[in-house]
């Protein structure tokens, strides 16, 4: 049946919006980007379109919230391993992680992300001499910046390296 979660039809009409809309965003801002350009270049018609989202912004919420599903997801199901697993979603997700990374605005996705890193990394850096508030402040704001910053570097050169080498190269900048 049309409109139930998982049917056939409901898949398709989805990933057509969705990848539609993430081509829109490689060309234009978010707030710039209409339904009908939307549907246009998805062929698919307003209704449909609407029968999913209300908007492109509640569109990007959808496709945001998903990510962040997922991403926590590796984070709590791999461990040690949880760094191989964000970059290998982010691999799967190639197009939406370089707009989200490459935005002006902050992005909901890391910006949720990293502050449920934020306790973990603060309460291993405590045991640190000398680890005062300031300092674990400073140190978390630094670690996050620049981890995300490899990450953008490493999307926006066509993830030419390995997943094992970034994370290598993340791992020796962090080591006390």
């Amino acid at each position: 049946m049309v409109g139930i979660k998982g049917n056939r039809r409901t898949l398709y009409s989805k990933k057509v919006i969705i990848d539609a809309f993430l081509l829109l965003l490689q060309e234009k801002n978010l707030n710039k980007i209409t339904v009908t350009e939307i549907c246009k270049e998805a062929d698919i018609n307003r209704g449909t379109f609407y029968s999913y989202y209300n908007d492109p912004f509640d569109l990007m919420r959808s496709i945001e919230d998903e990510m962040i599903e997922n991403m926590m997801s590796k984070i709590n199901n791999s461990g040690d391993d949880s760094l191989y697993g964000v970059l290998n979603l982010i691999i799967e997700n190639k197009e939406f992680c370089k707009i989200i990374l490459n935005e002006k605005s902050s992005s909901r996705v890391f910006n949720t992300i990293l502050n449920f890193t934020y306790e973990n990394s603060i309460a291993e850096k405590k045991k640190l001499p000398n680890a005062n508030d300031t300092y674990l402040e400073y140190y978390f704001s630094f670690s996050t910046g620049g981890t995300i910053e490899v990450i953008r570097k490493w999307l926006n050169d066509d993830m030419k390296i390995p997943v094992e080498e970034v994370v290598q190269i993340l791992e020796s900048m962090y080591v006390s």
